[in-house]
């Protein structure tokens, strides 16, 4: 199907799952190889002088012990076991050291330091025939050939050209000392596998830069993968949408709660209603009416329902209703510019219950200082 073409690159989430979830890194093989054949003749080069004049020590002490006398009994042989084992281990061991630390930091550094053994679990799909055939002609399969006829190639021309070059100097060895023929020896073949190290370094940049694009090519992903994940990161609207209207309702209902303990409603008569509530006996000069609830259409016409059915002031302002609703949150206090306004009403309600007595000084003083905040 179209939409299952794979065109779209990886996202971060698919990066991350890939890496932590499966295993999967961008690692070239080519390069552990060729950093390790040059770390191994880097560190020949570095140690040959203490190897050479450990294992001739070591002939030395070989051939002074033959002319000694020997007990034949199993301390004997162990102690010369032994001794074997000790000069082994302190001539190689340097250099297999030093080897083991080149692939180690080889590998961490294109793996960035993942362990896993996710990659070593068993998978019956490996063991499908059709998958073996297929992988046989996939295009890892060809430039792993591909790699092989020039790495094969790289060593037969390079040896031969440096043994042809070298033909007469080789001839010669016969008439010079041992010691020289092995060291002539020894330089022909480091100068030879540098060359080929050098080659495999450019073979390894290049598989390097193919598995960067297998690796790339594998991640991809189809468009509607995208929007699955984007889905699964972000949430589903519809679920996000319901998540909302569900919160948007417990609102309201704190909202609804608030309107029995409010002093007055203001309407507008039946598209807007604001619930106010103002205090009178704690009120102060920094206070002033508050908007405990406000509400459009349907959820107007409840709140004045429900204000009537607790006895709260209602009373019908249209020009004062629309602006509490669309000027003030729930919560907040009424603007400056709506304190004559909202004290007239509050009047209003204050004289129709009869309750107008210590009242009006309040309200007179709410006008003044909240409109001259600056005055005695």
């Amino acid at each position: 199907m179209p939409g299952d073409d794979k065109t779209e690159k990886a996202t971060p989430k698919k990066r991350r799952d890939a890496r932590e979830k499966e295993g999967k890194v961008l690692q070239s093989k080519e390069i552990v190889t060729a950093v390790s054949i040059l770390g191994t003749f880097a560190a020949l080069a570095a140690l040959g002088s203490y190897m050479f004049i450990s294992l001739t020590r070591v002939v030395q002490n070989g051939i002074t012990a033959v002319g000694q006398e020997f007990v034949n009994d199993i301390s004997s042989y162990t102690s010369i076991f032994l001794g074997v084992i000790k000069d082994s281990v302190l001539i190689v061991l340097p250099l297999c050291a030093i080897i083991s630390f080149i692939v180690i930091i080889s590998v961490v550094a294109q793996t960035r330091g993942l362990f896993t053994m996710k990659p070593l679990k068993p998978k019956f799909s490996k063991l499908n025939p059709l998958n073996g055939i297929k992988n046989m002609f996939s295009a890892q399969a060809a430039v792993g050939i591909l790699k092989g006829i020039i790495e094969l190639a790289a060593v037969i021309f390079v040896v031969y050209g440096q043994i042809e070059s070298r033909m007469t100097e080789i001839v010669s060895l016969v008439d010079t000392e041992p010691i020289y023929a092995v060291a002539y020896i020894a330089n022909t073949i480091f100068t030879i596998v540098m060359i080929l190290c050098i080659i495999f370094v450019f073979v390894a940049a290049g598989d390097f830069l193919f598995q960067w694009y297998q690796f790339e090519k594998n991640l991809k992903m189809s468009k509607q993968e995208v929007k699955d994940e984007y889905k699964q990161m972000e949430g589903d609207p519809q679920i996000k949408g319901k998540i909302k209207q569900k919160q948007r309702e417990m609102a309201q209902a704190r909202m609804m709660e608030q309107v029995p303990e409010s002093d007055v409603v203001v309407r507008n008569p039946t598209h807007f209603a604001v619930a106010l509530k103002y205090d009178i006996q704690l009120a102060t000069a920094e206070s002033a009416p508050v908007v405990v609830a406000k509400g459009m259409d349907a959820l107007a016409l409840r709140i004045v329902k429900i204000a009537e059915e607790n006895d709260v002031y209602v009373t019908e302002n249209r020009a004062l209703a629309r602006e509490l609703y669309e000027s003030v949150d729930v919560g907040q206090q009424i603007p400056g510019k709506l304190f004559n306004a909202v004290a007239t009403i509050l009047t209003e309600m204050y004289t129709a219950k009869g309750m107008l007595s210590g009242v009006t000084e309040q309200t007179d003083r709410m006008r003044t200082e909240k409109q001259n905040p600056g005055s005695p």
